[in-house]
This record gives C-alpha cells, sequence and structure tokens, in this order.
C-alpha cells in the first residue's frame, strides 16, 4: 500500500509552518525558516550581489541583494496579538463614528 501512496502522491505537502520569518524585496515576499533567515543574513553581512535560498514551500529563490528592503520574524503569537490589535482599533473608530455615518 505504500508504494502505491508514493506512486500517486510523489511530492507529499510540507509541514505548515506556525512560526517563520518574512523577507520582503521590491519585487516579492518570501517564508523561510529560521536557519534559512540565518543563512541569507549572513549573505547580507557578506555583502554578496545574489542572495541564494530556499523559501518555505521549497522553492529555490534566487534575488539581488539589494532588492531587500525588510527581514523579520513572525510567529502565531505575534500574528494573534496584531490581529487582535487592529480589532480594537476598528472598534475604537467605530464608537467615534457620529451615527448618521456609514459603517463599515
Amino acid at each position: 500500500m505504500n508504494r502505491v501512496v508514493e506512486f500517486f502522491d510523489p511530492f507529499p505537502e510540507p509541514e505548515v509552518e506556525d512560526d517563520y520569518f518574512v523577507i520582503e524585496s521590491r519585487v516579492d515576499i518570501f517564508f523561510v525558516t529560521l536557519e534559512t533567515i540565518e543563512d541569507v543574513v549572513r549573505q547580507l553581512d557578506a555583502r554578496v550581489r545574489w542572495l541564494t535560498f530556499r523559501d518555505l514551500s521549497t522553492r529555490w529563490q534566487r534575488i539581488l541583494a539589494s532588492e531587500v528592503y525588510l527581514l523579520y520574524e513572525s510567529t502565531a503569537a505575534q500574528r494573534a496579538a496584531a490581529r487582535a490589535f487592529w480589532r480594537a482599533r476598528k472598534l475604537e473608530a467605530k464608537a467615534d463614528r457620529r451615527p448618521w455615518e456609514d459603517d463599515d
């Protein structure tokens, strides 16, 4: 049975990461692991012209180092806190509206 499963699904889906790092460039946004971001930082420190790395979907990426403008961590807890923050701001703004203003 295992051989049949391997035959029909030779490329299993990669496990979804709850915590990951993000590389933002002028052309795209890439989601990567801790090990990958550490390697990218080493490449940037070495002032290489091109960065080469694998993203979370295991695709090879090669981008100009000068195109990268932001690296950051994105954990499940951080994203939950950000969603709560923006929900609270939306409720606050809604409370400040006058009755005749449009409701979002």
